[in-house]
């Protein structure tokens, strides 16, 4: 069966190399490795020369700022992880999305069409905004320009100037056409590159609304399980709604495997990225700075979102039990009413490996953590 959900997200994540193509999406042959690996590696040239950049001014005791420099190696090291990890269980993950595009057993959730249009939409909205920010970034930089040449030849510093990230290299490239091709070289992987770590939360984030779907679906039919008091049929129905709730939970817990790892590194590399982005706009590099930032904090809201979104829903479950007519049942199905309504009191949740579970209490720990790494580098 094809996989019918996260198109436009699997497109993206597509675009940037990081998601086989659609006839080899279950099984990726070796060249899809072998594209990733090619890629990682010819992107790492640019953030390699700007971690040149810094060593150059820190060993030369220059009167020029790096905390750029910092913030753009610490973001390419944090996304260049996540999608290595997000390689790594993307077999796992084309096929938990093959099985939620499958409604064999228990029919299609009601206003399916409708949501999976929604989150359609919002994918695209990831798409768009890490590409017009790193144009924008990039072209705020040409703009910036002669400045950028004139604070470095005071400090004698033989930097390349006009490129999204600072970068230093030992040999002329300031004449046509090389540096124009090297532009456009920066400008097309960095766009291809920082929307990674937006996609793949997003992607986090889609598949959780995909189970929430189902879960509400489930509630339904649990809230009119018992309005027949014949028990043959109540007792068919109630054992579709466990046999439902074990699919949804199988799921879930599919997707915590997916994915904890992949937040964990989230979880690590977005305080330090933030704190570093936050003493970049301190330092005065406003635009650039708060493109970036907004970017990462993005990125980790929508996961938190999804996270929370899952824990809320999982506790409906047990809402819409005491919400049924369980109370007419008969002494044998209540008994096994119990047991479900036991399971229901543990929530459904992604976690950060082993640090706690993805919500809006983690989002505020992870600000709070990179204001406290911004306190260290202003110190």
């Amino acid at each position: 069966m094809a996989i019918k959900i996260c198109k436009f997200t699997r497109k993206n994540m597509q675009i940037s190399l990081i998601w086989p193509r659609e006839f080899e999406e279950i099984n990726p042959g070796k060249w899809y490795y072998i594209r990733i690996v090619i890629f990682l590696i010819t992107y790492g040239v640019f953030p390699f020369c700007t971690f040149l950049h810094a060593v150059v001014v820190i060993h030369n005791n220059l009167d020029i700022r790096i905390s750029e420099d910092i913030g753009a190696v610490v973001s390419n090291i944090g996304i260049s992880y996540m999608a290595i990890i997000y390689v790594q269980q993307q077999n796992q993950i084309a096929y938990l999305l093959k099985d939620l595009s499958d409604f064999k057993d228990f029919g299609k959730p009601p206003f399916f069409e409708e949501e999976n249009k929604r989150l359609n939409f919002w994918s695209i909205c990831t798409f768009i905004y890490p590409t017009c920010g790193a144009s924008l970034y990039n072209l705020s930089k040409i703009l910036e320009k002669s400045e950028c040449n004139k604070i470095n030849e005071e400090n004698g510093l033989p930097a390349t100037c006009g490129f999204i990230f600072p970068i230093w290299v030992p040999f002329n490239i300031n004449y046509f056409p090389l540096f124009h091709i090297m532009l456009i070289s920066t400008w097309f992987c960095t766009t291809m590159f920082v929307r990674l770590h937006l996609s793949i939360s997003y992607n986090a984030f889609e598949i959780a609304h995909h189970i929430i779907l189902r879960i509400k679906h489930l509630n339904g039919m649990i809230i009119t399980c018992f309005d027949c008091q014949d028990y043959k049929i109540s007792r068919q129905k109630f054992t579709t709604c466990v046999l439902y709730y074990k699919q949804i939970l199988d799921l879930s817990n599919r997707l915590n495997q997916s994915f904890s790892s992949i937040m964990f590194v989230h979880f690590t590399m977005t305080s330090a990225v933030c704190g570093c982005l936050e003493k970049q706009f301190v330092d005065g590099e406003y635009v650039g700075g708060f493109i970036h930032l907004v970017g990462w904090i993005i990125s980790l809201f929508i996961a938190s979102v999804g996270g929370q979104d899952l824990v809320n829903a999982s506790q409906s479950i047990s809402e819409a039990i005491w919400s049924s007519k369980w109370y007419l049942a008969d002494i044998r199905l209540k008994k096994d009413v119990l047991f479900m309504l036991m399971r229901s009191q543990k929530d459904l949740h992604m976690s950060v490996g082993s640090f706690g579970v993805l919500s809006y209490a983690f989002f505020v720990s992870v600000l709070k953590m990179s204001y406290s790494i911004l306190a260290m580098l202003t110190s």
